[in-house]
């Protein structure tokens, strides 16, 4: 792509930026399964081990815009490039890593690569495709996501029990090859011409040190105790820090961002409603392996599969969004998307020791359709509200919404399923990323029971927020 726009290779782009994407999902669910077996390995617990979670979000959201803006400057294909290299070369360091702390610098190394890929993936996509195949194109991409982070679960679980967990890093290595290979060969060399402003570093290092402080300050909440001096500590030094970037912002003559973006109020609502959004998604599928565990007491290896199985319908819920928006409209789909979100939420209240495997089954693939409904159509909806010129600023402003929607949902769930439980005063003891108690079903089914509900309500109100943003004029 050159700065006229002319493309070349279109199909081989697409394919080569959706297989990124499936490379960071496919890495994030092997990892995520692995964290008890590095927990047990090292010898150290679950608030600890964590970190290998948190580390990576800590550079990835507090890079995007950053990386988005850099664009600008040295091109999609330089950051994507070197996005999927240094995500390559850190997952290797980590699998051959022999202590904790190593594989703690080296996900945060990860997460740079990971800010990188992701800050351009939207823009790009949106650069190549017209409006009239744009929501096909961000369907496959909510397809390559939701089937990669399930393919992660599958394959980790076959890793781990038959090698040993260093494996779990050390298998994304010739798959981000292949893709490396891809991106030198389908994306064409671009005439990047240097502009005069210079790029806002400063304004980089204020936003990165108050993500930092928030994701510091979110992070305890899902414990019993609940600092809650450490959490105000660093949720008011996060927003503090915020306005300071607001001021900065408003004074540099090349800012970061254009905050005069979020004077569009329906830009503001669609990246609103896509954290909101990825908060519900992340927070209900983080707690059903461990209620299919504590509660159906499903082995690990049968929970896999029955996850795996459910999101298998987002091969045909991604791609047929995508198409559906293109037809009818991205408002209208995205609307669709959430409506089935929230049936979906109201059938997890349900979930109790009595439900069929079948119920499971059809509750996870609603949700898994849901995702790959409205993910593709909010997408196009957020590009569309981007002023000409400005695509990858708002492409990594909606990936850092995103992302720090999978935080906060993990956080926001759990602390939820903690505090519910928590009140019937019996021991606690580490399990996995979360705490198991040594209660009757009855009272974990509680737990999971409140945290569903709050997500109903939370749904609730992104309905609201959708039809609100329903009113904007159609999309381009």
């Amino acid at each position: 792509m050159d700065v006229n726009g002319k493309i070349s290779n279109r199909s081989l782009v697409n394919l080569t930026i959706i297989s990124g994407m499936f490379l960071w999902s496919f890495s994030a669910g092997m990892v995520n399964l692995s964290l008890p077996t590095i927990a047990q390995y090292f010898g150290i617990g679950s608030a600890t081990v964590s970190w290998v979670i948190v580390c990576h979000f800590i550079t990835l959201v507090g890079l995007l815009l950053f990386f988005g803006r850099l664009a600008y400057y040295v091109g999609h294909k330089t950051i994507f490039m070197w996005g999927v290299f240094i995500f390559v070369l850190a997952s290797l360091f980590c699998g051959i890593s022999s202590k904790i702390e190593h594989i703690l610098i080296f996900r945060a190394i990860q997460g740079i690569g990971s800010a990188m890929l992701l800050s351009v993936t939207p823009a790009i996509l949106s650069k190549i495709s017209s409006s009239k195949n744009r929501g096909k194109a961000f369907g496959y991409i909510s397809l390559a996501t939701t089937l990669g982070l399930s393919i992660g679960y599958l394959i980790g679980g076959t890793i781990l029990e038959y090698a040993s967990w260093n494996w779990i890093f050390i298998v994304t290595v010739p798959i981000g090859i292949i893709v490396l290979l891809m991106a030198q060969k389908s994306m064409p060399k671009e005439t990047i011409i240097s502009p005069k402003d210079k790029l806002d570093k400063i304004g980089a290092i204020i936003l990165f040190i108050s993500f930092f402080a928030l994701i510091l300050a979110i992070e305890p909440m899902r414990t019993v105790e609940f600092p809650i001096l450490t959490i105000s500590v660093g949720l008011a030094i996060s927003i503090i820090l915020g306005l300071i970037f607001i001021f900065w912002e408003l004074r540099h003559p090349y800012p970061l961002i254009d905050l005069k973006l979020f004077l569009n109020p329906y830009l503001t609502l669609t990246v609103l409603i896509a954290f909101l959004t990825t908060l519900v998604l992340t927070g209900t599928i983080f707690l059903v392996p461990f209620y299919l565990d504590l509660v159906m007491s499903y082995s690990t290896e049968l929970a896999g599969l029955i996850i795996f199985m459910a999101t298998l319908i987002i091969l045909v819920g991604g791609p047929l969004s995508g198409r559906l928006s293109d037809k009818f409209g991205a408002k209208k789909i995205n609307i669709l998307g959430v409506v089935i979100l929230l049936i979906a939420l109201v059938f997890f209240t349900f979930f109790d020791q009595t439900v069929s495997l079948t119920f499971i089954l059809i509750v996870l693939a609603l949700r898994a359709l849901s995702d790959g409904v409205s993910n593709p159509a909010n997408s196009k909806l957020v590009i569309s509200y981007s002023p000409p010129g400005m695509e990858y600023t708002v492409s990594s402003l909606l990936n850092a919404a995103r992302y720090l929607g999978v935080v906060t949902g993990v956080v926001v769930f759990e602390a939820i399923f903690n505090k519910t439980i928590s009140q019937y005063g019996q021991t606690l003891t580490s399990h996995g990323s979360i705490v198991e108690k040594t209660l009757p079903v009855g009272a974990l089914v509680d737990g999971f029971q409140t945290a569903f509900f709050i997500g109903v309500i939370l749904t609730v109100v992104i309905l609201i927020l959708t039809f609100l943003s329903s009113a904007a004029p159609d999309e381009n």
